[in-house]
């Protein structure tokens, strides 16, 4: 697809242009600059890990849940060796599009910058431990019965979930545990990928959610 502002070519999958910054669905709105993944034409590492940060103080001060999902495509080096640059660009633009429509329309996708494993992160508002976990389960489902057509030999992938959730807590837990937006994005990621890499000693196409207490 092309971007209908200035004409450069975007993954079917974008919200918005990574060359101008408009938004594909509303030409009504405002440009917005460096916050979109030029490959995937989904949200880059900046703009999601600032989004945590301000979802994760809000589930706090209101006392509603949030979880985040950290996706990880398996076998990634593997793939990342056997394809070139434009075929992995093309299978990571189909892989976006395959998550998008795994999530709710409340849900947001963004892609976390990696040289040798594309990460792709999902927060989830209002989801505890066991939404998360069903979450999860239902986008590995969705890769795994997936005919990529443009993974070459890789027609068939799956994909492990890691993920980090706040619970609701007490409210005088909560005033002795308020943190700044940067905290809990780094302890939320960092439980996210501890969960990730908990998964991956038992193998492939897993989920393992971890809870992160503040």
């Amino acid at each position: 697809m092309t971007c209908w502002y200035c004409g450069s070519d975007l993954p079917a999958s974008a919200q918005y242009c990574h060359v101008c910054g408009h938004s594909q669905t509303d030409r009504n709105s405002s440009p917005l600059f460096g916050v979109v993944d030029p490959v995937t034409g989904i949200w880059n590492q900046k703009f999601v890990e600032a989004l945590i940060g301000q979802e994760a103080n809000r589930a706090v001060r209101y006392h509603r849940p949030l979880s985040v999902l950290v996706v990880e495509l398996d076998h990634a080096e593997h793939v990342h060796n056997e394809l070139g640059q434009s075929q992995l660009n093309a299978l990571l633009s189909e892989i976006t599009d395959t998550l998008g429509r795994a999530i709710r329309d409340t849900d947001t996708l963004g892609f976390l910058e990696a040289e040798r494993s594309p990460h792709f992160v999902i927060i989830l508002p209002e989801t505890d431990r066991d939404g998360a976990t069903l979450a999860a389960d239902k986008i590995r489902r969705s890769i795994a019965t997936h005919d990529f057509s443009t993974g070459g030999g890789w027609q068939r992938i799956t994909v492990s979930c890691g993920a980090a959730t706040i619970g609701v807590a007490p409210q005088q837990e909560l005033e002795a545990g308020m943190m700044n937006r940067r905290e809990y994005t780094g302890n939320l990621m960092r439980e996210a990928y501890r969960a990730l890499d908990g998964g991956r000693a038992s193998g492939t196409n897993r989920t393992s959610v971890g809870a992160y207490s503040f």
